[in-house]
């Protein structure tokens, strides 16, 4: 039995529960987090300084074929909100909702609203 080769495995299996935990702990903390992200108006005076942290749903390349939709406006925007906490946002500015409207089976027309914005983190004003 190569002993070198099973303490290998052993590592992986043990790195591969730490990140999945993590990562549900991650998500968990995003979801209390998650009614703290604030959406910034244009021109809200109370948003002068920030930095964007990312674009939820536009950074990535599966953005091309996919985007997650949802059945109302106000679950688009709260798994928008989740998913700017997640990347470590405290707010959200340009945010926009369509009616993407797709057809899921047969002739349905049921909504399918795609939300979409700028997560940020905002800074202490000078």
């Amino acid at each position: 039995m190569n002993i070198r080769g099973s303490r290998s495995c052993t590592l992986v299996a043990v790195t591969a529960c730490l990140l999945a935990s993590g990562t549900c702990i991650a998500q968990g903390d995003a979801d209390k987090r998650a009614a703290d992200v604030k959406i910034y108006s244009l021109g809200d005076p109370r948003v002068i300084r920030y930095d964007v942290v990312s674009r939820p749903w536009a950074d990535t390349w599966r953005s091309a074929f996919w985007s997650p939709t949802y059945p109302t406006q106000a679950e688009a925007v709260s798994a928008l909100q989740t998913e700017a906490a997640r990347r470590g946002a405290d707010g959200l500015i340009n945010v926009i909702c369509l009616d993407q409207r797709r057809p899921k089976t047969g002739a349905s027309t049921e909504p399918a609203i795609l939300c979409d914005g700028i997560a940020i983190r905002t800074r202490p004003g000078d």
